[in-house]
């Protein structure tokens, strides 16, 4: 009877445990399939799984052989029903703890940007069968466009987070450098060891701010916070730039392999008329090893665009923040045209509208500001302090006033005002940098720009016609036995090279137009400006030096 009993129960676990085992990978398809999947849980379900299946394994061999206990049989039913339940347990405390923490972290009142709180990625453990999970995917066959793709950028590129996060840090440090210092309550004594002459009272106080260093400390961090939402919206032109500039790069990429696989077309057919004219006697094997060496060019030269456009992908999905995001097919925008540019329309233009020249302003602002502050540190501030007991000797109250300040004899704050003066000077030549600078790049995009646009021009409305047409008159010529077969090699690679060239002036034209549009500013990925000023001014209001 105890045999029976247990090869039962083992029947029973070898049912039990592929239930288990399946409701398990239904629960990591659920995760998987989830619109914002939480990435650790796949590092921690995954341990979970082989465990189960391992339990089911040694469940199969404990059935096979029909000698387990039944002691030991239940206890393989609880731990297999602990097992297949963890999962799901996971999930629901996950779950509830990202509830929670989603409500815990809420924007301040008086803040008008968002603090974006960067996921703590260093937990999850690298796995390279691992699944990179995203917020965002394509499925296969899909397309996107260049808006699209900057719309991810904008709200997926970490230096833009970051950027948010110096403006929320400036604001901190505005609000904290107009606080008032606290007063102070304490108690006095005096004769406390002669009895009856004791007096005891609490006094009150304060320091007062003279010379309104608190308002010109607001003043400075006033044009600091100005400075970083300037800093954000260069930091935002900037990623614009990188990603369109990526993007037609993959266009390019992708051109070119759709380009190249259809040369190969050409190649491939050329190795069949060629081995067809050396069935026929017209051509001898010469011909077909040449025209197979070619076509196995073909092959290679198609190889590297698809690795270049892979690569190209990449580049432009880790700028953009999303790196896994899969593959899709890039529709070129239509509104990209080739006209003459004029420099110094150009140049006022950007120097009106250059988000990283209005920083600039501000930190001379910034700059002025300080110095000002400086210069009344020097004022002395004065300190109060009022305080009230009793007299045991006179059996009366009594009441205490003080009134202090430094004197401004060995430190008059020189040295502070001398360095601000030369930050203000700084700051300033900073400005006329930014301007040559600007002169600089535009004098070199507007070289790449007008190259690029004479290239394009000539290729279409010249080189390319004629090459697609020279190419189909020797492809007839040469089925025709009326051209030779040299010369067909050097028609192909011509038409080659010519689409190659014009892919790639097309890509040179489009990039260039992207740094005009995005005012000459690259470096998407580039950590952006922190705050230059911090709380150090409160503290130096009340040192009273």
């Amino acid at each position: 009877m105890r045999q029976s009993s247990a090869a039962q129960l083992g029947l029973l676990l070898a049912v039990l445990v592929p239930v288990g085992c399946s409701s398990s990978r239904s629960h990591l398809e659920m995760i998987d399939n989830r619109e914002l999947p939480a990435q650790h849980q796949l590092a921690e379900l995954k341990p979970v799984a082989s465990e189960t299946a391992e339990l089911q394994s040694a469940a199969d061999h404990a059935v096979i052989a029909e000698v387990a206990t039944e002691a030991g049989v239940v206890a393989a039913l609880e731990l297999a029903s602990k097992e297949t339940v963890v999962p799901e347990v996971e999930e629901i405390v996950q779950t509830s703890a990202l509830e929670d923490e989603s409500e815990v972290i809420t924007k301040p009142e008086p803040q008008k940007v968002e603090l974006a709180i960067a996921e703590e990625s260093d937990a999850i453990p690298s796995n390279s069968n691992q699944t990179c999970l995203t917020e965002y995917s394509v499925g296969a066959g899909s397309t996107m466009t260049l808006n699209e793709l900057e719309n991810l950028a904008l709200e997926n590129n970490p230096t833009l987070k970051q950027a948010n996060a110096s403006i929320v840090r400036s604001q901190g440090f505005y609000d904290q450098v107009g606080r008032g210092a606290n007063p102070t309550v304490g108690y006095f004594g005096s004769q406390i060891a002669d009895e009856g002459t004791d007096q005891h009272g609490l006094f009150f106080e304060r320091e007062f701010v003279r010379g309104g260093k608190l308002q010109l400390n607001r003043d400075v961090l006033s044009h600091a916070t100005s400075a970083q939402q300037w800093e954000l919206e260069t930091q935002r032109m900037r990623v614009l730039t990188d990603v369109r500039v990526r993007f037609f790069a993959a266009i390019a990429a992708q051109q070119e392999l759709k380009a190249a696989t259809e040369f190969v077309e050409v190649t491939t057919r050329g190795v069949e008329i060629a081995q067809m004219r050396k069935d026929a006697l017209e051509d001898t094997q010469i011909e077909v090893l040449q025209s197979k060496t070619q076509n196995q060019e073909a092959i290679l030269v198609q190889q590297k665009a698809r690795i270049a456009y892979e690569a190209a992908w990449m580049e432009l999905t880790a700028l953009i923040g999303l790196p896994c995001l899969g593959q899709a097919e890039l529709l070129p925008p239509t509104n990209i045209s080739a006209h003459p540019l004029n420099e110094c329309s150009l140049y006022e233009m950007m120097l009106c509208n250059s988000p990283e020249m209005a920083t600039a302003k501000q930190r001379v602002a910034q700059a002025r500001a300080k110095l000002s502050r400086q210069e009344v540190q020097a004022i002395p501030n004065i300190t109060a302090q009022i305080g009230a007991g009793f007299d045991n000797s006179t059996d009366a109250g009594l009441i205490n006033l003080q009134i202090s300040a430094p004197l401004p004899v060995y430190n008059k704050n020189r040295g502070n005002i001398s360095a601000s003066y030369a930050e203000y000077c700084r700051a300033t030549n900073n400005v006329t940098r930014i301007r040559c600078d600007i002169k600089a790049r535009l004098a070199r995009v507007i070289q790449q720009y007008e190259s690029a646009r004479v290239t394009v021009n000539r290729y279409e409305n010249e080189i390319l016609p004629q090459t697609n047409e020279a190419l189909k008159l020797s492809s007839e010529a040469y089925d025709q036995g009326e051209l030779g077969f040299l010369q067909i090699l050097v028609i192909r690679k011509t038409y080659l090279d010519a689409r190659f060239k014009s892919i790639a002036a097309h890509k040179e034209l489009a990039q260039a137009q992207a740094q005009l549009d995005g005012l000459l500013l690259t470096g998407g990925l580039e950590e952006p400006q922190d705050v230059t000023e911090d709380d150090s001014l409160r503290g130096q209001t009340f040192t009273g030096q």
